[in-house]
């Protein structure tokens, strides 16, 4: 994960450069690209890495987080399994312990719970 956000810390700081300094004949870029005119499409492809790894870095946090979750309780799944429960009445029932009771937030975590318990053994 480090390296992500190595990566995106220096490919954000090319974007905030390029976005800054396009189309100036003094840029630095001029040393890589001499026609200023490719300075715009350094800064997009730069900005759209830069989101595609912030991406990246949010999906690793939030499966790490439901995964973090369904660990923690384990035990309490394995029991509700073997009482023959399903996956949608196992998330009910771990939201409801934390008192989520209804909502958008509720309804999204509700359908990422199930998700990461189809494949939780």
């Amino acid at each position: 994960m480090y390296i992500v956000y190595a990566m995106m810390g220096l490919i954000g700081i090319i974007a905030m450069y390029s976005l800054l300094n396009a189309g100036n004949p003094d840029s630095l870029l001029r040393f890589v690209l001499p026609d200023p005119a490719h300075d715009l499409y350094v800064a997009m492809g730069s900005s759209l890495l830069v989101f595609i790894l912030g991406f990246m870095v949010f999906y690793s946090r939030d499966l790490e987080g439901f995964q973090r979750l369904l660990e923690m309780n384990s035990d309490r799944i394995q029991h509700l399994r073997r009482q023959g429960k399903t996956d949608a009445q196992i998330a009910d029932s771990l939201l409801e312990a934390m008192g989520s009771a209804g909502g958008y937030r509720h309804r999204l975590a509700r359908k990422k719970l199930i998700l990461y318990l189809s494949d939780f053994q």
